[in-house]
């Protein structure tokens, strides 16, 4: 169980991206991924589940610039494990060899993070709880911490974000600690609602299939909603948590739009991806597009817990 990383061959690099699948951070970043190559920065992704990475729409800026990504080949879970053949097992579900690859990849990383130099890394949250992202959130943050120049951004993971309530709940899930001028960032949403929009991201994945599944997860999804209900976002013991929204420049919406409908397995698909988008930008106040980051604070402890100053102006952002 030895991640293989050539470390001699990476150069140093920008932003820094870690990707549990290959599509996620296209699907997830793509407006910063625009802007990033817009202004002509290196940029590295890290692919860490499946086989070598496939290739990336040549759209924009994207298609000219230096971007350089590299495949740590991980089994995705449903190779890993027969366990994780059901989607509540993908969902809920964790084996005790999981934390063998935590470890691992937690080296990794941080091995990578060092080489590279990146001043700016993103990686993932873990919206929807897929044991992939879970996974992948927990190691890059046993890895890469903000400070000496660098920044760690957890970006939200798309669609499943576009749920109104999906981010609350794996806020809550962290037991995310949040400023002051930041608790109404991630709003409740009302059961119903939730219930009947859960199933959508998954789908749209390829982890759900079938009524009778969907039908399924209902209970499942119920039990997350009440996680996300009981979190207070100023209660928290897990990591300390910024809300940064990037609006999109309006030269890049063309290369957003063509991303999506680049990415979407279907035109019926893309079409709903568009005006999620859209409508999740709106929540965020940030136009026709944008894009929520969670700025990883460093830690400060008083008493023996994690607080934060009341006097944080920070940036409040409204969305599910």
């Amino acid at each position: 169980m030895t991640i293989a990383v050539d470390l001699q061959a990476l150069s140093p690099c920008d932003s820094l991206y870690v990707s549990p699948h290959h599509d996620d951070v296209l699907l997830s970043c793509g407006a910063r991924l625009l802007a990033d190559a817009a202004q002509g920065l290196r940029i590295l992704v890290v692919t860490v589940f499946g086989e070598e990475a496939r290739p990336w729409p040549e759209i924009g800026d994207l298609a000219r610039a230096d971007v350089r990504r590299l495949s740590l080949g991980l089994p995705d879970a449903r190779k890993r494990s027969d366990y994780y053949s059901s989607f509540q097992a993908l969902v809920e579900g964790r084996r005790a060899d999981d934390d063998g690859w935590v470890k691992q990849l937690a080296q990794a990383l941080g091995d990578i993070g060092h080489r590279s130099k990146a001043s700016q890394v993103y990686v993932p949250l873990g919206i929807g709880s897929h044991i992939d992202h879970r996974l992948s959130h927990e190691a890059s943050l046993r890895a890469l911490q903000s400070g000496d120049g660098r920044n760690v951004f957890l970006y939200e993971e798309r669609p499943e974000a576009f749920v109104r309530g999906a981010v609350r709940v794996r806020l809550g899930q962290v037991g995310a600690r949040l400023p002051p001028a930041a608790a109404h960032a991630a709003d409740r949403a009302r059961l119903a609602p939730f219930l009947w929009r859960f199933h959508w991201a998954p789908s749209m994945r390829g982890d759900l299939k079938g009524w009778p599944e969907t039908i399924k997860s209902t209970g499942l999804a119920a039990r997350q909603w009440r996680q996300g209900r009981a979190w207070h976002p100023q209660k928290g013991f897990g990591p300390r948590l910024q809300p940064v929204v990037h609006p999109t420049d309006a030269a890049l919406f063309e290369g957003i739009r063509a991303l999506q409908a680049a990415i979407a397995p279907t035109a019926g698909a893309a079409t709903r991806v568009a005006r999620l988008s859209a409508a999740y930008a709106r929540r965020l106040g940030g136009g026709e597009h944008a894009e929520r980051f969670w700025l990883l604070l460093p830690p400060r402890e008083e008493g023996g817990i994690t607080t934060v100053a009341e006097s944080d102006e920070l940036l409040p952002a409204r969305a599910g």
